[in-house]
């Protein structure tokens, strides 16, 4: 009996450390939801709590400072999506169901890029970008994004592709299918919970990228969201004493609302992809 007593105190020792680390986890986030709907004064008597009337003013302010930053990385996340998902599909159909000299060794390059620590080629990338004329352009960020993507998604969708039946593919020959019809005929369609994954990592990584675009992006109407937060948390710290962390959290939730939609509407086939994907490898 007294090792069930210790056994189950254990658990509940066990999930009192979970909760507080959960909680830990979510109360900076109520923080921020609490904030952004109080004006200065009430948030200089009461930062920790919710506090009404409830304020908005603050969302035009915000919105009026990131708009056209938040409309570019809406543009760069896109485009860089598209191209990206599309070469990593096309990359990893290559490497799973076509033969020719070399596949394996230049897999192996692929892998092995997944293994350096981009912060290491940013000078090179840099040099590269200044010589192309690309420095202070969306475009800068939109092609890095598109060629850089398919390092990942190649090796996730060549492990995934090579585990569908051989016959799937004889069945689309038989009936007339060329290789590229074979791709967006069969393989596009199988793969879309882990096109969706991609998708979704994109798009964040794109959302949250501060380093890359700090380094080729100087005129803020080329800012995307990151800098734009970044440059407004700068100008109201300059405050001191007056600094408007409302409008600052306001700021924060309008970026945070595209992610959150995107994995609203997203998340079943996010989830299945992660699960396919790792069932697979």
């Amino acid at each position: 009996m007294s090792l069930v007593k210790k056994k189950h105190s254990r658990q509940i020792a066990l999930n009192a450390v979970i909760m507080l680390l959960i909680a830990l986890s979510i109360y900076p986030i109520t923080i921020l939801l609490f904030g952004f709907t109080k004006d200065t004064l009430t948030w200089d008597y009461n930062k920790w709590l919710p506090s009404f009337p409830l304020w908005f003013t603050n969302v035009s302010f915000a919105w009026k400072q990131i708009a056209h930053a938040f409309w570019n990385t809406i543009f760069v996340a896109t485009v860089t999506t598209v191209g990206g998902v599309f070469l990593s599909s096309l990359g990893g159909f290559v490497f799973a169901r076509m033969k020719f000299y070399g596949k394996e060794v230049l897999f192996y390059f692929v892998i092995a890029l997944m293994m350096v620590p981009g912060i290491l080629g940013l000078i090179p990338w840099y040099l590269m970008l200044k010589e192309l004329g690309l420095v202070d352009s969306l475009w800068a960020l939109i092609l890095t994004g598109i060629f850089g993507a398919p390092i990942f998604g190649i090796f996730l969708l060549r492990s995934f592709l090579a585990s569908i039946p051989e016959e799937l593919f004889e069945a689309g020959r038989i009936d007339g299918c060329g290789t590229f019809r074979l791709y967006y005929k069969i393989a596009v369609p199988v793969s879309l919970a882990i096109l969706s994954t991609l998708a979704v990592m994109q798009v964040v990584n794109v959302w949250n990228d501060l380093i890359g675009p700090s380094i080729v992006l100087t005129s803020k109407e080329n800012y995307i969201i990151t800098l734009a937060l970044r440059n407004l948390s700068v100008t109201l710290g300059g405050q001191g004493a007056l600094i408007n962390y409302p409008a600052l959290f306001s700021a924060y939730v309008i970026s945070s609302v595209p992610l959150i939609l995107l994995f609203f509407f997203a998340s079943k086939y996010y989830v299945e992809g992660l699960t396919s994907s790792g069932m697979k490898l």
